[in-house]
């Protein structure tokens, strides 16, 4: 009873929430900044101390990356372009607290959260927004939808949508390295024996039994010259291929693993109460 007058005191607070729970349909959009530059892409949500979603996840990096907090009171969405752009400076994300997407949130936290950006009374008091060149967000969850749908007489109906995800693996070439081919000169020594010949002068003195005829010349002066004469090595050298090397790239291919986490949403039915009865499809009670 207590709940109903809340509700009536204050009819904006159910709307309210339910913008803010549909935020989780907005996972996976880009997020820009308040110049439209890409700063990262929304990862996800975390509750205030109230339990509703109110701030966003934004990763900023490839695999690797920070998971940066910033308010969601003030993200803009354009649906066509699946685009959240944020009053904040690239800068200004970027440099904000990080935390992982598993961590609680308490109030100290939040506080921390809300003292970065400046926020006061649920809006920033030093950033600017500037109009967005696209549809203003609308946080509708469908139940306002399901309720005026005409339903037959007699019946009741609720339900629940549920999503999952799938890996896709793509591939892009990037440089794992390179071979430089550089021709250089060495120089070494190289021995090779070789004969040469050289002449030599022999003095010999023999009795003159054993020498030739007077010439006629004694005693007169004589001066005879004999040249000796030697062989020395001469290196000539000359170029020739002594073989060719060659590269070229082949292409392997090899069989990788690539393991990723998907998540799968579910449904977790709760009975209430001895008379509630369940069927399934083929009309089987549980």
């Amino acid at each position: 009873m207590n709940e109903d007058k809340r509700t009536e005191a204050n009819p904006t607070a159910e709307s309210r929430t339910a913008s803010r729970g549909d935020l989780n349909r907005y996972i996976g959009y880009d997020v820009v900044d308040k110049a439209g530059n890409k700063i990262g892409t929304l990862d996800c949500l975390w509750s205030d101390h109230t339990g509703d979603p109110a701030f966003l996840g934004v990763k900023t990096g490839w695999f690797f990356g920070k998971t940066h907090v910033v308010p969601a009171n003030a993200a803009e969405v354009n649906e066509g372009s699946r685009i959240i752009r944020l009053p904040y400076a690239e800068d200004m994300v970027k440099g904000a607290p990080a935390y992982d997407a598993d961590l609680t949130l308490d109030e100290a936290t939040e506080r921390e959260i809300y003292d970065y950006y400046h926020v006061s009374g649920g809006r920033a008091e030093s950033a600017t927004e500037e109009p967005f060149a696209g549809e203003r967000p609308r946080f509708d969850t469908g139940l306002e939808h399901e309720a005026s749908a005409p339903k037959p007489e007699g019946t009741e109906e609720a339900r629940i949508q549920l999503s999952e995800e799938e890996i896709k693996i793509g591939k892009r070439q990037v440089e794992a390295g390179g071979v430089r081919l550089r021709k250089i000169i060495r120089t070494e020594t190289v021995n090779q024996p070789v004969e040469l010949q050289r002449e030599e002068i022999v003095i010999e003195r023999v009795p003159a039994s054993e020498a030739q005829a007077p010439s006629g010349q004694a005693f007169s002066e004589q001066d005879v010259f004999i040249p000796l004469r030697r062989e020395e090595a001469i290196v000539q050298k000359e170029s020739h291929v002594r073989e060719e090397v060659r590269a070229h790239k082949r292409t392997d291919t090899e069989r990788q693993q690539v393991s990723e986490s998907v998540r799968k949403e579910d449904v977790q039915v709760e009975k209430q109460g001895e008379d509630v009865r369940l069927k399934d499809r083929e009309g089987r009670t549980s």
